[in-house]
């Protein structure tokens, strides 16, 4: 219980801010009814945990059951069992549905919806990205523009070698 308690010490030393403009934890119950230290429910630099949240910029770990929504930018991994929305995502995003508008690093889920630019990596049952640039893996891939490759049941790619192809589809 000591080294839990020193741990979680340690862990808040480290990631407390200097002011109070962001929070370094956050505990949400749903939407915006949260709590967090400092007292920023909008801007996290640590820790985001609940059952739903919905937080305008995260730098660090975002963790929700049942959705975790970042209205701006997410830095670093966001994980919820269900639903899983981010703006600008710069590191890992998880969820039964991920979705975001730009993606810079993985996306991991079911189904993962990146509405336009996805530079890294896509992997779940559908994929779909407008600008991709790196590596879908699912049973079914979708990318307006490829700059990568995509390997699948079935790979839509519109500038891709084939505009659909079977297994491995893709452009360099």
């Amino acid at each position: 219980m000591k080294k839990l308690a020193l741990a979680v010490a340690l862990f808040m030393a480290a990631v407390l801010p200097a002011s109070a403009e962001t929070g370094a934890l956050k505990l949400s119950l749903w939407d915006e009814i949260a709590v967090a230290v400092p007292s920023n429910i909008h801007d996290v630099k640590g820790v985001d945990l609940g059952i739903a949240s919905k937080t305008a910029t995260v730098t660090g770990v975002q963790f929700d059951f049942l959705f975790a929504q970042t209205e701006y930018e997410l830095t670093g991994v966001s994980m919820s069992w269900i639903i899983n929305l981010a703006n600008q995502v710069k590191g890992a995003q998880l969820g039964l549905l991920a979705k975001n508008d730009d993606l810079m690093g993985a996306q991991l889920g079911f189904v993962n919806l990146s509405m336009h630019n996805a530079t890294g990596l896509q992997w779940g049952f559908f994929n779909q990205a407008e600008y991709m640039n790196g590596l879908q893996l699912g049973f079914v891939n979708y990318a307006k523009t490829i700059d990568g490759l995509q390997i699948g049941l079935l790979n839509i790619a519109e500038n891709g070698w084939f505009p659909a192809m079977v297994l491995v589809n893709g452009r360099f």
